[in-house]
């Protein structure tokens, strides 16, 4: 609907046209009798004329304000003219901080062409200057392996020969002979160039003189743009050279040439198998060592444990070697290994004590009515200062077991093996002895009756679950410090063949092959 379409209907009525009529009014009879006070001073003309300059001046700002806000659109979407080095997009923040600092002198110095024997200490520069910038306290100059600088100049190699092979005309075809000819004879064909060239233009100047002189009054101009177009080429090239060099030393300070791309992918590829064998070989079944003194119920104990009686017992040493029986805690696989006894005699104890540095969990068993326990304590910590030598190592959890505790109660067994008042303080006293002469305050013991009817067995089964996952954790810690190879075995095979084959050199002989083989 039009304007006036839509005005109609309010202006027909009387009231509103009435009210309009009012304002308008006023406002016309000032604008005539303004125009006619105009007319009559003389200044009608004078006022038409600002008004047309005042209407000019608005114009001509905002025609300015549109030129400023396209220029800047222009420029902000105008791509940079400058040509620049290519740098790597996974570098961190800290790194294109070192290559930007770098950058900033590039430009400084490339403002004007360099002399070409310049450029090599502006490009020691610029790598000194990455350097400072490079770590949280900077690094030195020469702060990098000597593999780190083989792997860049084998980096920069095959770059260069990528760019020449898609560059450079007939670098496939022209041999290095060829190129070390022209080098020798380059003053030569410099003379022949300027010679043919001043014979090019005598001949122009006898075939056509007028042309001639055209053609050296349009070469002096053209020679002089070519000159300003030279020069800024030149600090161009410089400057790409500059920035090339400024991000080989980016990539060799930041440490991402410790490992080549192949390197990497070997690595990558030994953790995905390392990986993937682990996801395939679950956590072996769970090492319990029962260690004590002979005769302490250790087979008893491991009866009692299975259920069933598979270790033999007597009253005489029965194992004279570790025997083991399988069974499950928590459901973890487990193998119960039935140390032998000792007995105090040197060769047993350590042979006991290179079976239990190897266990997964220790269960230690001190015999009730048995008063000494020296050999107990001596070999429990000597078990302990092993792990604390070795930092490296956890310790397996120890769990000593109090057992025969019915051969120290009157009256047993008590009615549904709940132990009275008196039988209660007279274990209560045994444990206490106990960990105040082998274990101390963190031994915690569990006694236990292992003979038919059996007391507190389920106690200690309990126990033990709630120590299956520190026992697990100590078998994986086993596992890696046993399998372990570390860095200095293997700097220390290197050395050797390094000095074997430098013996070998500077000897005079090389190793043959076949000199394995040989007996000596």
């Amino acid at each position: 609907m039009k304007l006036t379409e839509r005005l109609r209907p309010a202006l027909l009525r009387w009231d509103r046209l009435l009210a309009v009529t009012a304002l308008a009014l006023p406002l016309l009879v000032t604008m005539v009798a303004g125009f006619a006070w105009m007319v009559e001073r003389g200044w009608l003309i004078a006022f038409i004329v600002a008004s047309i300059g005042l209407g000019g001046v608005v114009s001509l700002i905002r025609m300015a304000i549109a030129w400023w806000r396209r220029r800047q659109s222009d420029d902000a979407a105008r791509p940079p003219t400058a040509l620049h080095a290519r740098i790597n997009p996974d570098w961190s923040a800290d790194e294109r901080k070192a290559f930007d600092a770098a950058r900033g002198f590039i430009d400084e110095k490339t403002a004007t062409p360099l002399p070409w024997e310049d450029l090599r200490p502006a490009a020691e520069e610029v790598v000194r200057r990455v350097a400072q910038a490079s770590g949280k306290h900077g690094k030195g100059l020469l702060n990098f392996t000597v593999p780190e600088a083989l792997l860049l100049i084998d980096r920069v190699s095959v770059r260069l020969r990528a760019d020449i092979r898609d560059h450079v005309p007939f670098a496939d075809s022209i041999s290095v002979g060829t190129l070390f000819w022209l080098w020798e004879h380059r003053e030569a064909a410099r003379r022949l160039k300027t010679h043919g060239h001043t014979a090019w233009r005598v001949f122009r100047a006898f075939k056509s003189l007028p042309v001639a002189i055209l053609r050296e009054i349009e070469g002096a101009i053209a020679e002089g743009h070519a000159s300003f177009i030279s020069n800024e080429g030149t600090a161009i090239v410089q400057g790409l050279l500059l920035e090339e060099v400024a991000a080989a030393a980016v990539e060799l300070y930041s440490g991402r040439l410790r490992f080549s791309d192949a390197e990497l992918l070997e690595l990558r590829l030994a953790a995905g198998e390392e990986d993937r064998a682990r996801l395939a070989a679950p956590d072996r079944p769970l090492r319990i060592a029962v260690s004590g003194q002979v005769s302490a119920g250790k087979s008893s104990l491991i009866n009692a444990l299975l259920g069933a009686d598979l270790a033999e017992t007597d009253v005489i040493p029965t194992t004279d070697r570790p025997q083991t029986y399988t069974t499950e805690f928590d459901g973890i696989a487990t193998m119960l290994l039935d140390m032998p006894g000792l007995d105090g005699s040197k060769r047993v104890a350590e042979a006991v004590h290179a079976d239990l540095r190897s266990a997964d969990m220790v269960l230690w068993t001190v015999r009730a009515n048995r008063p000494a326990r020296e050999i107990d304590r001596a070999a429990i910590e000597g078990f302990r200062a092993y792990f604390e030598q070795k930092p490296e190592r956890r310790m397996p959890p120890l769990i000593v077991v109090i057992t025969c505790i019915d051969e120290i109660l009157a009256g047993w067994p008590y009615p549904e093996n709940l132990l009275t008042d008196e039988a209660m303080a007279v274990v209560t006293d045994i444990v206490a002895a106990v960990s105040a002469d082998i274990g101390g305050a963190s031994a915690h013991p569990v006694p236990v009756v292992l003979t038919e009817p059996d007391w507190n067995v389920d106690r200690l089964r309990d126990r033990i679950d709630g120590q299956v996952s520190e026992a697990l954790m100590a078998q994986r810690n086993r596992l890696r410090v046993e399998t372990r190879t570390g860095g200095v075995r293997k700097e220390a095979s290197r050395a050797r063949r390094g000095l074997s084959q430098g013996f070998a050199i500077f000897g005079g002989t090389r190793p043959r092959p076949d000199d394995a083989g040989e007996g000596g």
